[in-house]
Formats: structure tokens, C-alpha cells, sequence
């Protein structure tokens, strides 16, 4: 499945994982988008270090199970890079404006 979806941009392949979580889980796509967005959150960007507390948003209450199926959606539909690109390029996507560092810096 990674050739095939090499040819998506990076939004395209952030909405068929969070479509697939969806489905998995049978839950909306706003709830599958905030696994998701659990999921590749490092907690160091702006957003989370001021507003996640106020709307509810907690990255480490996520089940094994969540995790599990992130993980392999990821792989799925961005499996051409390791799991630490994929997530760093999929909070791009989810949280704009408030980057996470890249993968291997310090910082942030």
C-alpha cells in the first residue's frame, strides 16, 4: 500500500488514517481526529502548553488499544517514512501554527 499512497499529500494521507480509525473504532471523525492528535502529541508545542487543559485534551489518556491502531494506520498510509517523521509530519497537519520539533532536536 505505500506506493500507493506516496503520490498523496501529507493532508490527504492525514485524513484516510483518522477515516480508518473511524471505522475501527465505529466513532465520528472529529473523535478518530483527536486520537489521532493524542497519538502524535509530544505535549511541547504552544497549543498544548496553553490551551489543551482548557478543552479536555489529555495525550496520555489513551487506551493501548488507541495506540495500537494509530500505530498501524500510520504505517499504513505513511509507511514510507520511520514513526517519528510520520508523526511530526501529521501534527503539522492537526495543529498548524504550533509545531512540535522535528524528530532528533531538542527543544522546543
Amino acid at each position: 500500500m505505500v506506493g500507493a499512497t506516496c503520490a498523496l499529500s501529507d493532508h490527504e494521507k492525514v485524513d484516510a488514517i483518522i477515516r480508518r480509525i473511524s471505522v475501527v473504532r465505529g466513532i465520528r471523525w472529529r473523535e478518530a481526529r483527536t486520537t489521532l492528535h493524542k497519538y502524535v502529541c509530544e505535549g511541547r508545542c504552544d497549543w498544548y502548553k496553553t490551551k489543551s487543559r482548557a478543552v479536555g485534551f489529555d495525550r496520555f489518556d489513551l487506551t493501548d488499544e488507541e495506540r495500537r491502531l494509530a500505530e498501524e494506520a500510520i504505517k499504513e498510509f505513511m509507511g514510507d517514512v520511520d514513526i517519528e517523521e510520520a508523526k511530526w509530519r501529521i501534527h503539522r497537519v492537526l495543529c498548524p501554527g504550533h509545531p512540535r520539533p522535528y524528530p532528533g532536536r531538542t527543544g522546543g
